[in-house]
């Protein structure tokens, strides 16, 4: 069965809901309903995998070569002894 939602649209989004629909000449609603299909039925697209594939840094994965072993699982730690010297020397 079939529900309907009401829902409120911020302006810069219903304006790019409106362009897209004129441009492939559906209706606003057919926009929406493909979009939400689309997110919906493809789980990789959804939460942090959809914003991982977005994040520019991703290139870089691979590109580096270190003699740190365990540096993915203890970057936060590299990082933190960084900053702890870094500091230390500024004083």
């Amino acid at each position: 069965m079939a529900k309907t939602f009401v829902i409120t649209l911020p302006d810069d989004l219903e304006q790019a809901l409106t362009t897209e629909a004129e441009r492939l000449n559906k209706s606003p609603e057919e926009i929406m309903l493909q979009v939400l299909s689309e997110q919906l039925t493809n789980p990789s697209r959804l939460g942090g995998i959809q914003q991982a594939e977005a994040d520019p840094l991703l290139q870089l994965i691979g590109s580096l070569s270190v003699d740190v072993p365990d540096l993915a699982e203890n970057h936060d730690y590299y990082i933190g002894q960084a900053l702890h010297r870094e500091l230390k020397g500024a004083e």
